[in-house]
């Protein structure tokens, strides 16, 4: 097929184009409470054709690009020769600026995401699984679930004679627990995936997923006002986009950010806490975010863009480094964080705190109903649905209010702990606590 559409393309008005062929395998389980509602295969073999066209434009000092893609299935070849001249005159309407696609490069990295023992009879194992882990908790009960495991094969070929394969595995779950005290309940929603069988701890899901559900039937509001507050868990996955956002050249280039090779990534002001390490890290084993080369065919690569608050380098896909004339450093793979020096425990004893009113509360919060600060403003504001106030006078679960801040702000007096977690598409600290949050809530 790519051979194909290669030669529909040849001699066309372009300078330039490139294919990605994606191949996925899908086997798919459904649970309504514990029956098998479903099980299904899916296979998809789609195109993805991006042409270039540079030329000469009205008014423009130098040659502009346009470009103009199309996704496309095996189905739908009678009507490529259509879809090729409907995307050329795409092109001729668009004035990009000029920027080259790589050849082939010289090695790819060896990146660990595809795990060879997965299988269809995976789903049934995984079916018995979340039976067991459910019944082995009090006051819970099983509503749905669905497992989702894919293969998803890539390939890219491009004009310069780049030729590129990577595959990869996904198990995926999203499950629905039931909790029941008294006359009250309450449901907890997980989703959760991972690369390897062996990193999928669905019996740990369904465990804290139940905790989570059972204590939503007895948790109270949080206190309002400013409070320290230890982030864990989901809250992770998204917290440090906004400081990735500095150093996206993407953002620099379309003028969304100022930011400068030697800027800090925190407001102005004395750093009372840890300072911030982050890397862009392809080649993180399990990582969602993981590859060998990106959307262009640029090799996976570990780069640091962030040291001590300071922006060291530009996250810059090939696109973008040709615009800002800055090292290409590949799409956005995974975040990495660097650890603190603090274990994790003691970020929850209330008596390391400092004095304060309210018996020295300190607020763990662990799970929100979206928890996604603004990669501009570094804002956030998010709906608590798991948490716990922690004092001298004891633990109480806590759902509902809010809490709020702004990134830049709290890292200034923020802590991190030494343990690490990895997590879809991040590594980083186990617990971060920052000094200080604004919690609305009774």
């Amino acid at each position: 097929m790519i051979e194909k559409i290669k030669n529909a393309i040849t001699g066309k008005k372009l300078s330039g184009w490139q294919i990605r062929e994606t191949r996925e395998t899908s086997h798919q389980l459904f649970l309504a409470k514990e029956e098998r509602e479903c099980v299904r295969s899916v296979e998809t073999q789609l195109f993805r054709v991006t042409l270039y066209q540079r030329r000469k434009s009205a008014g423009a000092r130098n040659d502009v690009l346009g470009i103009a893609s199309f996704q496309i299935g095996a189905a739908e070849l009678p009507a490529l020769e259509k879809r090729i001249d409907e995307a050329i005159f795409s092109a001729s309407l668009v004035n990009n600026q000029l920027f080259e696609l790589p050849s082939q490069p010289e090695s790819l990295p060896v990146v660990e995401r595809m795990d060879p023992s997965l299988s269809v009879k995976t789903l049934d194992e995984c079916e018995e699984r979340i039976k067991k882990a459910v019944s082995n908790e009090k006051q819970i009960r099983l509503s749905a679930a669905e497992f989702f495991m894919d293969r998803v094969q890539t390939r890219l070929v491009n004009h310069h004679g780049l030729d590129v394969e990577q595959e990869g595995t996904v198990l995926e779950t999203e499950f629905i627990l039931l909790a029941e005290s008294g006359s009250r309940e309450n449901e907890y929603i997980n989703r959760y995936k991972r690369r390897f069988l062996s990193d999928f701890d669905l019996e740990g899901e369904v465990k804290q997923s139940a905790q989570f559900a059972r204590e939503a039937t007895v948790a109270t509001l949080p206190k309002t006002g400013p409070f320290p507050v230890l982030l864990s868990g989901e809250p992770l996955d998204h917290l440090f986009n906004p400081l990735v956002a500095r150093a996206s050249a993407r953002l620099k280039y379309n003028r969304m950010v100022e930011t400068e090779l030697g800027s800090s990534v925190a407001s102005p002001g004395e750093i009372k806490g840890d300072s911030i390490h982050v890397w862009h890290n392809a080649l993180l084993k399990g990582g969602l975010g993981s590859y060998r080369f990106d959307g262009f065919g640029t090799p996976g690569a570990r780069v640091r863009l962030i040291e001590n608050n300071i922006v060291r380098a530009f996250l810059a896909e090939k696109r973008y480094a040709d615009y800002l004339n800055v090292p290409v450093t590949g799409e956005e793979g995974n975040i990495e964080v660097g650890p603190g020096s603090i274990p994790f425990n003691h970020l929850l004893d209330p008596e390391r705190l400092g004095g304060g009113a309210d018996g020295d509360v300190l607020y763990h919060l662990q799970a929100f109903s979206a928890f996604e600060p603004n990669v501009m403003t570094g804002a956030f504001s998010a709906e608590i649905r798991a948490g716990f106030e922690i004092s001298r006078k004891g633990v109480r679960p806590i759902k509902g209010g809010s809490v709020t801040g702004v990134l830049q702000e709290a890292i200034k007096d923020c802590r991190l702990s030494k343990e690490r977690v990895q997590r879809e598409r991040v590594l980083v600290p186990q617990g971060i606590f920052f000094k200080s949050l604004t919690l609305a809530g009774e």
